[in-house]
């Protein structure tokens, strides 16, 4: 088995943010022979951990493979020894698989004390609105400004393996322990990513929000700007996001949202039809305890689509009932509106709130 050991660099900020201890975290990345434990075998770990105050990578590579049984116990004692267990998209092949080749070595594992953290899982939800199209670990890694020297795939490399066993040629030896390398080099890097989540939850100081206004030539559209400028730190890369409803961009540390004020018309409907009768000649409905007063030619029983009173206004836009009373244009409208009511849109917890909400309304239409 040949062994190596690297002093990296790490963004160990970022952790501290999350309250994740350095001591505690374990970085992962395997190689093996092919996508099925049966019929394939894992031929390299690499690793990176905190260790004597400093950060450290190793690999363990199989010469042969009767040797990852033993990756596997240098692998298990790791696992015992940390709390967070690091790796991009493990969930999906890495883990699954190492928990099947430990179970037919018949070695004991448990994986109940750790806590995964799967930097594709949690950077999923933003891949539209940091404008990807592929969320591998290398497109993320470009979009950092990270290039590799290592040029093949994971399944290119087995052949060079297969080519090692025979040949035990150290220019393919070499390769082989740059892809996995870079692979867990890279995903430290990564680390930077972890800011965007922390955004789009809201974590940021909201009382420093300034809030302000822009108005067109003809003073018909006003825009409002919701912005944070002391997110603690900077955002690794730009982010955008546009739709009909507002606009979502950041640069450095600043997050701006703009969201056009609508003027016009929007209904607030009842909940409670069957207590209302509906006016066709005023379009709106009013309760029995009133309609009972009026003409019966002029009345009919409310429907849940016409039980409503009209309000003229200035509103917002919401996708689910943040502040009330909630109108629509229509009953069947998904989104719903509230009034831009001068005192609610200068608070600045308030409107914190609310650009949390928009903020999530993006990642929820791109998990649709």
């Amino acid at each position: 088995m040949i062994t190596q050991t690297y002093h990296i660099t790490l963004p160990s900020e970022i952790l501290e943010a999350e309250n994740i201890p350095a001591e505690d975290c374990l970085f992962f990345d395997i190689e093996t022979t092919g996508l099925s434990w049966r019929q394939s075998h894992l031929y390299l770990l690499g690793i990176v951990l905190f260790e004597n105050d400093q950060w450290i990578m190793k690999q363990w590579f199989c010469q042969r493979p009767s040797e990852e049984k033993e990756v596997l116990i240098i692998f298990s004692e790791l696992l015992n020894a940390h709390k967070y267990l690091i790796h991009f998209n493990g969930a999906t092949f890495d883990v699954p698989y190492l928990m099947h080749k430990y179970t037919f070595y018949q070695l004991e594992q448990s994986w109940e004390h750790l806590e995964q953290i799967d930097l594709y899982r949690r950077m999923l939800p933003f891949k539209n609105c940091m404008g990807l199209t592929h969320m591998r670990q290398k497109d993320l890694e470009v979009y950092l400004g990270i290039h590799r020297k290592d040029t093949f795939t994971g399944g290119e490399l087995i052949d060079f393996y297969q080519e090692y066993l025979k040949s035990g040629d150290e220019e393919l030896l070499a390769m082989l322990l740059l892809h996995n390398k870079e692979d867990v080099e890279g995903m430290t890097a990564l680390l930077s990513l972890l800011t965007i989540p922390r955004i789009f939850a809201g974590d940021f100081d909201h009382s420093l929000i300034c809030i302000r206004y822009i108005s067109d030539n003809t003073n018909v559209q006003k825009q409002m700007h919701v912005l944070e400028m002391t997110f603690p730190f900077a955002l690794p890369c730009s982010l955008y996001h546009e739709s009909e409803y507002f606009q979502l961009s950041t640069a450095d540390r600043l997050i701006t949202v703009s969201v056009p004020l609508q003027f016009g018309t929007r209904k607030y409907f009842f909940p409670n039809y069957k207590d209302y009768y509906y006016l066709p000649l005023e379009d709106q409905a009013i309760h029995k305890s009133v309609g009972t007063y009026v003409d019966k030619e002029h009345r009919e029983k409310a429907k849940a689509s016409n039980c409503y009173q009209k309000k003229e206004g200035i509103f917002l836009p919401q996708f689910s009932t943040v502040f009330t009373p909630s109108f629509r244009r229509e009953y069947k409208d998904e989104v719903q509106w509230f009034e831009a009511d001068e005192n609610l849109i200068r608070d600045k917890e308030k409107m914190a709130a609310y650009m949390v909400h928009l903020m999530g309304n993006i990642i929820k239409r791109d998990r649709m």
